[in-house]
């Protein structure tokens, strides 16, 4: 499919205990988005680790890859994913939550994102659970889970 996975570590000499480092990643699309339709669910943090910053960084950072989506798969973010693709959103605290189906609105995708909250415990399992019951078995797309780490 042209999916390329990559892992990267990232070593520092120290970070107190209160401190921070901040991390730039850029995304691009796979160039066959366009001729192989992929449904991606797109897994979000809302647990109470998430408070504060931490969120508002999230929720730019999905944005960005919605974005990205938009326009990798039309050439132009006209709102609408393209090409037969979808994404869909599954947030998580204590439980998780199917926030949108997968669908092609980018709208629609950036105001579930936008209206999430954070608070309670970290449930991972529940959401990879509902992520994976959002993909239609006989649908013929390539099915992808991006779970981002903060």
């Amino acid at each position: 499919m042209g999916v390329t996975n990559s892992n990267k570590v990232i070593n520092t000499d120290r970070i107190a205990c209160d401190g921070s480092l901040r991390v730039s990643l850029t995304l691009s699309a796979a160039p066959d988005i366009i001729t192989n339709p992929t449904d991606i669910v797109l897994i979000l943090d809302r647990s109470g680790s998430m408070a504060g910053i931490p969120l508002t960084n999230m929720n730019l950072g999905a944005k960005t890859f919605i974005d990205i989506i938009d326009e990798a798969t039309d050439n132009t973010q006209d709102g609408q994913i393209g090409s037969g693709s979808r994404i869909g959103i599954v947030s998580f605290s204590n439980t998780a939550v199917a926030n949108t189906q997968l669908i092609t609105s980018v709208d629609t995708l950036k105001s579930a994102v936008y209206s999430l909250t954070a608070g309670g415990t970290t449930n991972h399992a529940d959401a990879f659970t509902k992520a994976i019951q959002l993909f239609d078995p006989a649908s013929s797309n390539a099915k992808v889970i991006v779970k981002p780490v903060l």
